[in-house]
């Protein structure tokens, strides 16, 4: 059964109309990553690891220019191999860049929270990941900021927490929009793949330095059902 705030929020989605207890049809144009219903807030407060990840964003600047003026300045050989690749990539087309930089992150080692910090849950900051490695949502991180750096928009990028259907647990991606397609960067996948062809994956949040998605499965907002919400509960 669907719950009445779950229609609330769809309503102030502005994809029923309450007031009236009628539903249009949701159409293509109304949905978002993977097929689902979006429903995107600017509030990132529920989202205090990310808030501290971004925080670290100054810091890699700050350790990014001092390694690119003097080698001898590094923090560490992945550091400067990172700079280096960044560096080599700035001349490249947006869907090079998109490329190159999934596979070349995919090179650091994949590792457990647990394993690196003891603890069950851990969003690595950026310098973190450039020594440790990490786990799904670290690789998507470094492949976001690599990629900003190099000039895509921010806001054309998310990182996406979804369900792996077929391993059955939570695994985080990266999506990138180079405008004629939306593609996904896998840490368990060296090439790029269309979004549209990606059917093992469903989204339960996204989020960039902005904003925040939550994501409803077109098949859970079914609004014939949602319009006998009330006749029901």
């Amino acid at each position: 059964m669907i719950r009445k705030s779950f229609i609330s929020t769809l309503a102030v989605a502005g994809l029923i109309s309450i007031a009236t207890g009628n539903a249009r049809a949701i159409t293509d144009t109304d949905l978002g990553l993977f097929g689902t219903i979006e429903i995107a807030s600017d509030d990132l407060t529920s989202l205090p690891q990310w808030k501290r990840v971004i925080s670290s964003f100054k810091e890699l600047d700050k350790q990014a220019a001092l390694c690119d003026r003097d080698i001898q300045k590094c923090k560490s050989q992945q550091m400067t191999l990172w700079r280096a690749k960044i560096q080599e990539l700035e001349l490249e087309t947006a869907n090079a860049k998109v490329r190159q930089v999934n596979s070349f992150i995919n090179k650091w080692r994949m590792t457990t929270d647990e394993e690196t910090y003891k603890r069950s849950d851990h969003w690595a900051e950026p310098l973190e990941f450039i020594v440790n490695g990490g786990d799904s949502e670290d690789f998507a991180i470094m492949k976001y900021i690599s990629l900003k750096e190099l000039g895509i928009p921010a806001s054309s990028m998310r990182i996406v927490v979804t369900n792996d259907v077929l391993r059955g647990k939570t695994h985080t991606i990266l999506s990138v929009d180079t405008g004629s397609e939306r593609y996904v960067l896998d840490s368990q996948n060296n090439t790029i793949l269309r979004e549209d062809l990606v059917r093992y994956y469903v989204p339960f949040y996204s989020l960039n330095e902005t904003k925040r998605w939550a994501h409803v499965p077109k098949q859970a907002a079914d609004l014939k059902k949602a319009a006998g919400v009330e006749k029901n509960d």
